[in-house]
């Protein structure tokens, strides 16, 4: 009996150990995720809003189907509203998808619902584009 118990063990211990790790979705991707970004002060009548960018490399994760990186992309538009625009406390939010037709409907959706309401009015941002967290993360090691 204790011979079987051993065997067992050293069996579990091997296979954990042999076992390979599970990829990380925080890497580089293969395919392209399609983004654009939507910023207001929530004291102030003005909503920017960017257009839809296209960014290489990157997949969403493959169960929960979120995007890798959501905050630093939101971090990205705050600090360019911040630093280009001089719009302090700016609330953004980023928006997805994998597929460019449907994030269009959502762009137009979103674009729709800030047009109606008679008291905001629609900034879009030009100059302003999304890059891989990586690629930033790199450029500023290598500098």
């Amino acid at each position: 009996m204790r011979r079987i118990l051993m065997m067992v063990m050293m069996m579990t211990v091997v296979l954990a150990a042999s076992a390979k790790s599970k990829s990380s979705s925080y890497g580089r991707g293969k395919g392209t995720v399609y983004l654009f970004g939507v910023s207001q002060e929530l004291t102030d009548s003005i909503v920017y809003i960017t257009f839809i960018n296209e960014v290489d490399s990157l997949d969403l994760e493959k169960r929960t189907k979120f995007l890798p990186y959501r905050s630093e992309f939101s971090l990205q538009l705050k600090e360019y509203m911040e630093g280009t625009l001089n719009k302090d406390h700016q609330t953004t939010c980023v928006f997805y998808s994998s597929n460019r037709k449907k994030l269009s409907k959502k762009y137009y959706k979103i674009k729709k619902r800030f047009l109606d309401n008679p008291y905001t009015k629609i900034m879009p941002i030009d100059g302003f584009k999304f890059r891989h967290p990586l690629d930033s993360f790199v450029n500023e090691k290598v500098e």
